[in-house]
């Protein structure tokens, strides 16, 4: 398991640990006997709100910078790739090369995808959703020659799990 993908799994780990706390501590400190207090209820809802935004906020910035993200803005010069997704194939049309800014022009033919292009390691490089009547526009720049994996993330209907394929970057 790669670096990133340990500190995500220990961020959430965490976060479920300290959801657990939380709701055993509200379950405790909710418990009225007699006339509830109405004020000091609305009190701790407010702190109990507080807690729980912070705690997603902490969660969010431990592992928004792992994330694979890339940019999606055009680049003048830029290689170019068309990649259109039909139930349940990829046809790519194009050959880039590495070092060099790769545009990936994606469309669907059919219903909603999600491309998800990997390493032959199963390392996530960055993911699109790829829209029916829409072209999706993406730039990235692969720094090593070789295969690469393009696989459907989102369940696209019956035969979803034969929707990957292959490509090569050349040197």
């Amino acid at each position: 398991m790669g670096r990133t993908a340990v500190i995500i799994a220990i961020s959430y780990l965490a976060a479920t640990v300290l959801v657990t706390l939380v709701a055993v501590a509200v379950a405790a400190s909710t418990g009225v006997r007699g006339e509830p207090d109405v004020a000091k209820l609305r009190e701790r809802e407010k702190t109990w709100f507080v807690i729980a935004v912070a705690l997603l906020t902490a969660l969010l910035f431990a592992t928004i910078f792992f994330t694979p993200y890339g940019k999606g803005a055009g680049k003048p010069g830029a290689q170019q790739l068309g990649i259109k997704g039909v139930q349940f194939a990829w046809l790519v049309n194009g050959r880039v090369r590495a070092g060099r800014p790769v545009q990936f022009n994606l469309t669907s033919s059919d219903v909603n995808h999600n491309l998800g292009v990997y390493t032959m390691g199963w390392k996530l490089l960055f993911q699109v959703q790829v829209v029916p009547g829409k072209t999706q526009h993406y730039v990235y720049t692969f720094d090593t020659p070789g295969p690469y994996r393009l696989v459907c993330l989102e369940f696209c209907g019956l035969n979803h799990h034969l929707m990957n394929t292959t490509f090569r970057v050349g040197a």
